[in-house]
């Protein structure tokens, strides 16, 4: 579903985030995108949505040309990509309805539809009954479970989740992480960047590192460690 090939990408001339980078993650996968801060893991995410473009190489979403694309193309190509930030980019003012449908009404959606959408968004994430609810009025928690039923509307083949629980205590934690298990278990691709090692434990998935500005597929080792040593190389 997802191929990167030979991609590099720099900022201001500086010493490349990925430099001949190469990816492929298969439909309906499942995958921590892991690293130091600063590695690379937000950049991987922007160059699939098209907000970055690489300096050199490739990269295909269901074997389309992303970089090619033009502004109607790539407007298609965002909905079909739903987007999980760790600060929720969602707006205080607005209801919990009226933010999950603001994608949709963007889009050119209106009236019963677009309800009925919100409603079974709202519904799976379980604010359903919260709907009518002014967005500052809930946890940090319950906004982020707002800001995946917004991810859902358009009922996305890609789900990107950077740092969802970065927020979060252990129990929200664990909550969202367990509806993008069931969004993955649905047969949407899953992509979640994250540096916690214990979230990684708990909801085992295949994992990829990103080091020396190339990307790899690693296992986690399970024996108490500093980071480095709990990390290796599949081989």
């Amino acid at each position: 579903m997802i191929e990167f090939e030979s991609v590099t990408k720099s900022y201001l001339g500086m010493r490349p985030v990925l430099d001949s980078a190469d990816l492929f993650v298969g439909k309906g996968d499942f995958y921590y995108v892991t690293g130091v801060s600063g590695a690379g893991k937000t950049t991987i995410f922007r160059l699939l949505m098209r907000l970055e473009r690489p300096d050199t190489g490739a990269i295909r979403l269901d074997g389309k040309d992303v970089i090619a694309m033009n502004p109607n193309q790539t407007a298609a190509h965002r909905r079909r990509i739903g987007m999980v930030f760790q600060n929720y980019r969602l707006l205080p003012p607005l209801t919990v309805e009226d933010n999950v449908a603001l994608p949709l009404r963007v889009a050119g959606w209106a009236g019963g539809r677009v309800r009925k959408r919100v409603r079974d968004c709202l519904e799976w994430v379980g604010l359903g009954e919260r709907r009518q609810q002014i967005v500052k009025s809930l946890s940090g928690g319950e906004q982020q479970l707002a800001a995946i039923a917004r991810a859902m509307v358009f009922d996305p083949p890609l789900v990107l989740a950077d740092e969802p629980t970065g927020n979060l205590d252990q129990n929200m934690a664990f909550q969202v992480m367990s509806l993008l298990q069931r969004l993955n278990e649905q047969g949407t691709t899953v992509l979640v960047a994250t540096h916690d090692l214990n979230l990684i434990r708990s909801f085992r998935a295949r994992t990829l590192l990103i080091k020396d500005r190339m990307i790899h597929e690693v296992r986690l080792v399970d024996q108490p460690g500093p980071p480095a040593q709990e990390i290796q190389d599949a081989g």
